[in-house]
């Protein structure tokens, strides 16, 4: 047949005066825009006139955009977002390092060394995170702050809104107590009231005078409702001992032309010289130095990076999977491609064409995704909790962008492929074929079964991850935390005020707090510790132990240090082992005593002989007593169920006062019910003590494992959509072969094959697909899950019985999908199959 005759041929076929003008209009050629909006209008009559392929296609791309959108509006907030500061990218945040027991806080004479010695920075403060009892508006609160160096605000590059800000003098030594408050307290306890510079605050019982306001977007990694000069307490006995660490950061900012290496270099010979010239308090300390950025999202960029490749992962299969469609498609239209070809259609053109159509595909599912993103944005911003103090989550132009580029891509991606195996067909053989519609062929078959392994092998690599998380998460669950956390309550005081100076008053008003809360209905018991299990607080001290030969300087045990009251185990569930807890007979009258837990007694005593033992508070002193250990107790994981157990050691409230602790209630019902009537008891003491973080252990211990959790979520949600869509996937390649061979299993079935023979082989086919998948996503997963090795507990990256579980589930579905047309191919008439043929 010459060229001629095939565009008659073709013209006949075709039929329909409005085809055949487009087709002579592609041969005249007209301006880009004219036929991009002529391509639009032919893809929506196509789409219409295929609801379900339509409706399959935009569905699957919105899962997969919708998953990224989400996801990337907690990555833009958490991790791009700009942080609100003058060139945030030059700030570094200072902790000194300890050999034993790694980051701790910055000494306030360690940090007058570092700002005069060093010369990477251009300017360096000293922030040190504080809380406030805020009296006299009401109800007591707790308000969080910082003490900081005068210069703070001007080395963030940070104005106040209202007043002035901290001046060089307010560093010295006793200065009058003054105040930044932040734009959120101005507004909720002054009303936004533009006179507020020059009115007070009483916070911790003294009288601040309010100096000016942060501006809104002002945020630090802690709260930050508070800022005073540090000058304030800089005459205090702590800040002048060097080996006093409390809550001090020092942030410099780089100069210009310095790295971080090259600062952090510098830092740590500055330390080096402080550690041979005060070997007492720094021959064990180092520096860290880390981006500010780095101080706000701690843990969680892990996390988010895992689960941003996941719903990657999850696009990418969506593309594969709607490409598969279009693949099929541009076989049923192959006619409709060799006509165009055969009246001088140029390749390129139909091409566009086709990718018009896939990006007008996109955007719909791009549109549906952008909705589906804003609806899972608020749940997905628990994965991260408050990283950035309360910056919102949302939607912003960074996202839109994103879902733009990505609607572009997705539309090239899963377009381009099909668009040019459709226009390589052979003019005369597809219009030879006629109403058998094939255009099939070899190398479109090829095809499809490359798109079906890579879908598997995706979701191999994404149920490997799920499965690691899952095992790691049972496992961490499983770890015994050292106390039963079920129907405890527990909540913060401090006793800040010239009323509770001495310390007969503080434990008058602890004594008066337990017997009003133990007499409450409900309370199985009370008691007071300064430092609670999952709480993140902690206070260390070296101590020494009789008998033992006296160790070098920084060998000394560093055990962390608690104060509690009598009946603190039992309400705990601290399993007590050798000995006695403390009774009320252990009071300042008595000698002195403690309590250990079992790591520090089988560290110094592994026969077991603890208990009579004697220990002293710091180093050897002449003017400290020694004390006796009573009892041994169980060890706790104080900061998280994946935490090792340390040394502890255990004192006696009424032996050595304290004017802040936490209240523990055990109670016989939901504490969380329990919460109002413990405030009445205590208000009855003193209502103007304030009351803060109350919580019930139970919650502590499970936001402890929070991350872990909301990422094996994720993962768990993403690997079931990437199984679905990989399944169907391989339906559809499975469905399709069928279709394609109908003719040869016809034959197979008049010449004697049985249903098992033509099942046998259908299944083959499956298989062979998901064997692929399987070896594919099996090297790609050993690859990937290195990245998550932060996020593991007790399990390794390359665990063999997770891949083997992956392999086998993700094979398992596989033949599930492939059985459905195997049944239906041996249901084939043979006869009706031939006839066709």
């Amino acid at each position: 047949m010459t060229a001629e005759e095939a565009r008659r041929q073709a013209l006949i076929k075709l039929g329909g005066l409005e085809q055949t003008k487009e087709i002579w209009r592609e041969r005249r050629g007209i301006p880009f825009f004219e036929t991009f909006w002529q391509d639009t209008r032919y893809g929506a009559r196509m789409l219409r006139k295929n609801p379900w392929f339509t409706l399959a296609a935009v569905l699957t791309l919105a899962l997969g955009i919708g998953a990224n959108t989400a996801i990337f509006s907690v990555v833009n907030a958490v991790l791009l977002r700009p942080l609100p500061y003058n060139d945030a990218n030059k700030l570094v945040v200072l902790n000194e390092t300890n050999q034993r027991v790694g980051l701790v806080s910055v000494s306030y004479p360690d940090f007058l060394d570092w700002r005069q010695q060093n010369h990477s920075f251009s300017a360096m403060a000293a922030a040190s995170d504080m809380d406030f009892d805020l009296a006299g508006a009401g109800q007591p609160e707790l308000v969080g702050g910082y003490a900081v160096s005068p210069n703070f605000l001007s080395l963030l590059g940070v104005r106040p809104i209202l007043g002035r800000d901290f001046v060089p003098a307010e560093e010295k030594p006793g200065t009058a107590p003054v105040a930044l408050i932040s734009y959120k307290l101005w507004q909720s306890h002054f009303g936004g009231a533009v006179d507020v510079v020059g009115k007070t605050l009483r916070l911790d019982d003294k009288v601040f005078t309010i100096i000016g306001v942060l501006p809104a977007n002002f945020r630090l990694p802690a709260n930050s409702d508070v800022l005073a000069p540090i000058g304030i307490w800089a005459g205090e006995e702590e800040m002048q001992d060097r080996g006093d660490r409390g809550d001090m950061v020092a942030i410099g900012r780089l100069a210009p032309g310095v790295t971080l290496a090259q600062a952090r270099g510098e830092m740590e010979g500055i330390a080096a010289r402080l550690a041979a010239e005060y070997p007492r308090s720094n021959s064990e300390m180092g520096v860290s130095l880390q981006t500010m950025r780095q101080e706000f999202v701690g843990d969680v960029r892990a996390a988010m990076l895992v689960v941003f490749g996941a719903v990657i992962l999850v696009l990418l299969i969506a593309c594969v999977n709607v490409a598969g469609l279009f693949l099929v498609r541009g076989a049923a239209r192959a006619q409709e491609i060799a006509v165009r070809m055969a009246f001088g259609a140029s390749r390129g053109r139909i091409v566009k064409q086709m990718l018009t159509e896939s990006l007008l595909l996109a955007v719909i599912g791009g549109g549906l995704g952008l909705l589906l993103g804003a609806w899972g944005v608020s749940g997905l911003a628990r994965l991260v909790g408050d990283p950035l103090g309360n910056v919102p989550i949302r939607i912003d132009g960074n996202v839109l962008l994103f879902v733009g580029v990505v609607v572009i891509l997705v539309a090239v991606a899963f377009g381009l492929v099909p668009a040019l195996q459709a226009t390589r067909p052979d003019i005369q053989e597809s219009l030879k074929e006629g109403e058998r519609g094939g255009a099939g062929g070899t190398r479109q078959h090829r095809l499809r079964n490359a798109f079906a392994v890579a879908e598997t092998a995706l979701a191999l690599v994404l149920l490997v991850g799920a499965g690691l998380m899952l095992q790691s998460l049972y496992r961490l669950m499983r770890v015994n935390p050292g106390f039963r956390p079920d129907r405890v309550l527990k909540m913060g005081m401090n006793l800040r005020s010239t009323q509770y100076s001495t310390k007969d008053a503080k434990l008058n008003f602890w004594r008066q707090v337990l017997e009003h809360v133990r007499a409450l209905p409900g309370v199985e018991n009370a008691a007071l510790g300064t430092t609670i299990p999952f709480t993140g607080d902690h206070s260390r001290s070296d101590i020494t132990i009789e008998g033992l030969p006296l160790p070098a300087e920084g060998e000394f045990p560093h055990p962390d240090f608690h104060i509690v009251s009598p009946g603190f185990f039992s309400t705990m569930g601290i399993r007590l082992l050798r000995g006695r807890t403390f009774t009320d007979e252990d009071n300042s009258k008595a000698a002195p005593v403690a309590i250990i837990n079992q790591t520090l007694a089988r560290r110094f005593w592994p026969d077991g002989e603890a208990v009579g033992k004697r220990i002293l508070y710091g180093h050897p002193n002449p003017n400290e007593k020694w004390v006796t250990i009573v009892g041994v107790v169980g060890d706790t994981r104080m900061y998280g169920l994946d935490s090792p157990a340390r040394f502890e050691v255990y004192a006696p409230l009424e032996q050595m006062g304290l004017g802040g602790s936490e209240l523990v209630v055990r109670s016989a019902k939901d504490p969380a019910s329990l919460t109002g009537e413990i405030r009445g008891a205590i208000a009855s003491v003193n209502r103007d003590v304030p009351i803060y973080d109350v919580e019930t252990l139970k919650k502590a211990v499970d936001d402890s494992v929070s991350t872990r959790r909301d990422t094996l979520l994720l993962l768990g949600s993403f690997s079931l959509l990437a199984v679905v869509l990989a399944a169907t996937g391989i339906y559809g390649v499975i469905s399709y072969v069928v279709a394609l061979r109908t003719h040869e299993i016809g034959v197979r079935m008049a010449l004697g094959a049985g249903e098992r023979e033509v099942l046998r082989f259908v299944l083959g086919q499956g298989a062979w697909l998901a064997i692929g998948g399987v070896g594919i996503g099996t090297l790609g997963a050993l690859a990937l899950t290195r990245l998550m090795a932060s996020l593991l507990y007790g399990v390794r990256p390359a665990d063999p019985a997770t891949f083997a579980g992956a392999a086998i589930l993700i094979a398992s579905v596989a033949l599930v999908a492939t059985y459905v047309p195997a049944r239906r191919a041996t249901r084939i008439d043979p006869v009706v199959a031939l006839r066709q043929e």
